[in-house]
């Protein structure tokens, strides 16, 4: 915090910066709190606005009318003086634009189909937002929406991995259900570890199974798909990359628990035999001891 010197050039109180700058005394000092500007005090407390603050008090709001978030002026800031190109900054900002023109023109579309039809329930608004969004850095379609998106990378990994839906009969609401921001990191991981594909093709065969389940004559039982599937992990362990990346990120999400009951009433709109594979695999799980994530068991720690 810098000193207030008396004999300085004039100074301004907080309320006289803000009928300046037209940035609400509240506001300035949120901007204070999270480092954005550093104003000086006088002995007793009072803060006192240089030249420096008021530019940079004048500056900040350029960048917000522009519709930069706080966290992009924070990082921007300490590479801007006053006169300074803001070039760097509004570079990553039209980015950050364009993708947001992108997503409201998905929005924008989503709505006009609604409209156009003869029904705009709830269900046939979500299966076009899906639509609209088929690559998934922040939709994973019909599994849910990502609380913190995906990288490009990833996205691109995942939306081969999930094309089509499996063809899984969820209603496309449940695919606005929130995945927590771990969820991401473990997405990220699994989509750079080898060997994933092992995984996934046996996801699929777990869902294939868990659909024979609804079928008149079907051969077996929640249980005993539930029971074959932590079996099958624990004599043909998935590969060690995928292993690693579960074992690394799956623990950090806290709302495990609260999460796993959401997949549990994801499937069962599928059926409620599906519901049961998925509790029985979770309590399996938990009497070995071990964390699950849906279907995704973590494997122990190796010896």
């Amino acid at each position: 915090m810098s000193s207030f010197d008396a004999d300085a050039s004039p100074r301004l109180k907080i309320g006289e910066a803000a009928k300046l700058t037209g940035v609400t005394p509240g506001r300035i000092r949120h901007y204070q709190r999270l480092g954005l500007v550093n104003p000086a005090r006088t002995p007793s407390g009072y803060r006192y606005f240089g030249a420096g603050e008021l530019l940079l008090l004048l500056q900040i709001d350029l960048l917000r009318s522009l519709g930069m978030s706080l966290a992009e002026i924070s990082a921007s800031l300490p590479r801007l003086g006053a006169e300074e190109s803001l070039r760097p900054a509004l570079e990553r900002h039209r980015r950050t634009l364009e993708q947001e023109r992108s997503r409201l023109d998905g929005l924008l579309q989503a709505v006009d189909r609604a409209l156009e039809s003869e029904e705009a329930s709830a269900e046939a608004v979500a299966a076009y937002l899906a639509a609209a969004h088929s690559t998934p850095r922040e939709s994973l379609g019909i599994f849910g929406r990502l609380r913190r998106p995906l990288s490009e990378e990833a996205a691109g990994e995942w939306a081969d991995i999930l094309g089509g839906g499996w063809a899984l009969p969820v209603s496309p609401i449940l695919g606005r259900m929130l995945l927590p921001a771990p969820v991401t990191e473990v997405l990220e991981r699994l989509a750079r570890a080898r060997g994933n594909e092992v995984l996934f093709g046996r996801v699929r065969e777990l869902a294939s199974a868990i659909l024979a389940l609804s079928e008149p004559k079907a051969r077996s039982t929640p249980r005993q798909v539930a029971a074959d599937w932590v079996k099958s992990l624990e004599s043909d362990p998935l590969p060690e990359e995928v292993q690693q990346a579960l074992r690394a990120t799956v623990p950090q999400i806290r709302e495990l628990e609260v999460l796993n009951q959401g997949f549990q009433l994801w499937a069962e709109s599928i059926s409620p035999a599906a519901a049961s594979v998925l509790r029985t695999i979770q309590q399996l799980a938990r009497r070995r001891g071990q964390l699950v994530l849906g279907v995704l068991l973590v494997p122990p720690p190796p010896f």
